[in-house]
């Protein structure tokens, strides 16, 4: 397959390891962290360089609900130490953890990321971008700022890049943030992929989330804005 990649020019910039870090059933969490581990070793041997995940939630039902528990010290310290753990068992291999944040989790703000990068302190324990999944009432009208926040704080911790929009119902009196297609919100992604043009290496940024029909609609609003700000795009 390695070969195969190469003979193609095709990157694999992330493997999905998605699962609950944080259960509150011990037996089901360690067999959680252990499909992370096997994750990690897939990624190791495909040269790709990290595994996307969540913290996940105290919910035993789903692992990115929203629960009380979710935010407290406890639950913080149990992230930190699963992180470890993982890293620990995969210890030699290239390949990291790419933590997505999720707004109904503990990783739900640029400083959530860097606070668990720094108490982890292994250079594996990185970021996987998702700019959108921060977004708040606070934030919406402010992803310039969030953005450069995230660029600032996590720099060339963020091994890969994620790509979708926000946008707000409009006409309703309680909120609800929905995630659609990029260009179709509010997202700044000429600052987005310009502070992404600015790293050390090409990272790869990923359309998701929204209905099949409109990935090309997603893939050409990208190499628009990129064209418009003077962001090369390798592919």
């Amino acid at each position: 397959l390695r070969a195969a990649l190469k003979k193609y020019d095709v990157v694999v910039f992330e493997v999905g390891g998605y699962t609950n870090m944080i259960h509150p059933d011990t037996a089901t969490r360690q067999q959680n962290l252990k499909k992370l581990a096997t994750c990690i070793e897939a990624a190791d041997k495909l040269g790709c360089p990290m595994v996307g995940t969540i913290s996940g939630s105290c919910d035993p039902v789903n692992f990115f609900n929203v629960h009380p528990d979710n935010w407290t010290e406890k639950t913080w310290q149990l992230l930190v130490q699963s992180v470890k753990q993982v890293l620990s068992d995969t210890a030699g291999m290239k390949a990291g953890i790419g933590m997505e944040a999720q707004v109904t989790t503990n990783i739900d703000v640029p400083k959530s990321h860097k606070r668990l990068n720094d108490d982890v302190g292994d250079p594996r324990c990185a970021v996987n971008l998702d700019p959108v999944n921060m977004i708040s009432l606070a934030s919406y009208y402010h992803t310039t700022e969030l953005l450069n926040e995230c660029f600032d704080l996590l720099g060339e911790s963020i091994l890969g890049c994620h790509a979708k929009d926000t946008y707000i119902w409009p006409d309703k009196q309680t909120v609800h943030i929905q995630e659609v297609c990029a260009g179709r919100g509010v997202m700044d992604y000429e600052t987005y992929l310009v502070r992404l043009s600015r790293m050390k290496w090409p990272r790869t940024i990923l359309p998701e989330h929204v209905p099949g029909d409109q990935l090309i609609e997603a893939a050409e609003y990208i190499r628009k804005v990129a064209a418009k700000v003077g962001v090369k795009i390798h592919s």
